[in-house]
This record gives structure tokens, sequence and C-alpha cells, in this order.
């Protein structure tokens, strides 16, 4: 029973990685609610050489994709430890009908192996997950910033001053591509 409950927070702590950046992304949105608001008078187009700044927490944030990916693997969470529940209930009816203690090391083994399995399977997908939303957002980026030609795009958060804010329109180019992005998973 105590390697199955090492399986649960291996599928917690694999998940946690993937979804702590929806924790990092409150607490910048409630930090971004007490900054002072952006200039309105910012250029629609640089003519080359500037500096953007993008507030990446905010841009995944409002990214719907980024949530619908969120809410896929913690059904994927869901699901394992559920699995885990289980497994822990058929060992302990196992235990309660005095079965031989070989016949509960295997029975203890196989379970564990499938839940090693599902764990693996799980991990897999959130790094698959995080590394296309990665992907994604980092492809925003880079079009809006080819888009007012600009040379270096800067993490928000560390400029203290200075920069074209792109962050508004990253986010209006990542809901631009979500409707097209999602048209040929309904297939």
């Amino acid at each position: 029973m105590y390697t199955l409950q090492k399986s649960l927070v291996l599928v917690t702590s694999a998940l946690s990685i993937s979804l702590c950046a929806n924790a990092a992304l409150t607490v910048s949105a409630a930090n971004a609610a007490d900054a002072p608001a952006a200039p309105a008078a910012t250029p629609a187009v640089k003519t080359g050489g500037g500096i953007g700044v993008v507030d990446p927490d905010k841009v995944v944030k409002a990214y719907p994709k980024a949530e619908q990916l969120a809410k896929d693997l913690k059904k994927e969470e869901d699901r394992v430890h559920k699995m885990i529940e289980d497994g822990n209930r058929q060992l302990e009816e196992a235990k309660t009908a005095h079965k031989p203690p070989a016949e509960l090391e295997g029975l203890q083994r196989r379970l564990q192996e499938t839940i090693d399995t599902e764990v693996k399977k799980v991990q897999g997908r959130a790094q698959s997950l995080e590394t296309q939303l990665e992907s994604d957002v980092q492809n925003a980026i880079k079009a809006e910033a080819a888009a007012r030609k600009l040379d270096i795009v800067l993490l928000k958060p560390v400029v203290f001053m200075g920069g074209i804010d792109l962050t508004d329109s990253v986010m209006k180019r990542l809901a631009a591509a979500a409707p097209q992005a999602a048209k040929p998973a309904t297939k």
C-alpha cells in the first residue's frame, strides 16, 4: 500500500509542475492589478531597433487553450487517483480475505506496475502539452515582435521601465489562433 501512495505523490508532483504556471499566473495577475497602467499612446508599429516587453504569465492565463489543457490534465490526474484508490481497496480486500503473502505481493506488484505505467503516460502527456503551449506562446511573441520590427523582447517582470508592451497584442494573436487550432480536434 505504501508504494501505491508513492504513485499518488508522483502523479501529483508531475502534474503540479505542469500546472504550477496556473498558480503563478494567479499571483502575477494580482500583482498586475496593483501595477500602474501602461501609457495609452503605445505606437502601433515601431520602425526598428526597439525593445518589447511581454508578461508571459498574463499571456498564458488569458490563453483559452492553456485553460483547456489544464482541465484535460486535471481529468487525467483524477483518473489516476481513482486507479490508486481502487488498487488500495483491492489490496485491503485481499488482506481481509487472508490471502497468502505470496498472492498479496503478486497483487501489489501488478497494481503498482499498472499505476506506474499510467503515471508515466500522464507525465509524458503533461510534458508534451507544456511544450506545445510554450511553442504557441513563443511563436505569437516572435510574430508580434517581427510585425513591430523589434530587435529584442524581454520579460516584463524583469524590466524596471521602458519597452513597448506586447502583452495585449500577443494575447490577441493567441485568441485569434485558438479557434483555428480547435477546429481539427473537433473532427
